[in-house]
């Protein structure tokens, strides 16, 4: 395992110093950069290659360009990562002087969050969707900050609506008993329910007429013989029968 500031194979790690970059400076202005793997040996620095060529590449090279981005390059910048998106080294290309590593930290520090605040997307650079759609909401709480009455009536209304959710999702009562399994007393015969209510046994009244023809006074119906009935009694049988007809004579 390595040392502070020191890989594995005893390469140093970290911060360049004042020392370092005269030598790596040095060297490359003499004999050029060539192979950066074979290069740190040949200029004494106790680095690996891609350590040293980040360092020439984003720091040291005399044509580096610094201070603010113009106009001009933030354009080019936008076209182009509309094109290559995040290929920083291909962007750097169109760039003079402007390294892939400061093109990438200007895009994360100030080009993208500019695009996010005009309500573009900072991959396809297409507008936002779903800030619009979620414009109605945002106009809602808008009303609800300037209007604390309001609020108050939505707070209450969703706690309404909140029980109302707790009562519906509770688990059903048991069912109610079939009725199908349940007994009940037999039903009266339909013959017995007609003879009690029409009383068969005895002469339809509206069609009867009183046989005076007949000596013995019997009743006598348009629809057949009083022998057809059963247990019929003459009329004089009935008188015999009554006790109080008995007091009367």
């Amino acid at each position: 395992m390595g040392t502070m500031g020191r890989s594995e194979s005893g390469l140093k790690k970290g911060p360049w110093t004042p020392e370092e970059d005269e030598k790596l400076i040095n060297y490359i202005q003499k004999h050029g950069h060539g192979s950066w793997r074979a290069l740190p040996k040949l200029a004494g620095l106790n680095r690996c290659g891609k350590s040293c060529r980040l360092r020439w590449t984003n720091y040291l090279r005399p044509d580096i360009k610094r201070g603010k981005f113009s106009q001009d390059e933030e354009q080019t910048i936008l076209n182009l990562h509309s094109i290559l998106g995040n290929k920083w080294s291909a962007i750097a290309t169109h760039l003079p002087g402007r390294t892939d590593n400061e093109i990438k930290n200007f895009w994360n520090t100030h080009l993208k969050k500019r695009l996010i605040q005009m309500g573009f997307d900072p991959m396809t650079h297409r507008p936002r969707t779903d800030i619009f759609s979620s414009l109605p909401h945002l106009l809602a709480l808008k009303d609800l900050i300037e209007n604390p009455e309001q609020a108050i009536r939505i707070q209450n209304e969703a706690a309404r609506l909140n029980n109302y959710l707790t009562y519906i999702l509770q688990p059903p009562p048991l069912p109610p008993p079939d009725l199908a399994s349940l007994t009940f007393p037999p039903p009266l015969q339909e013959s017995f329910i007609q003879d009690s209510v029409a009383f068969g046994h005895m002469p339809d009244l509206m069609t009867t007429s009183c046989g005076r023809g007949q000596p013995d006074g019997s009743w006598n119906t348009n629809t057949g013989d009083a022998s057809s009935y059963e247990g019929a009694q003459t009329w004089s049988e009935l008188q015999l029968d009554d006790p109080y007809f008995h007091e009367i004579a």
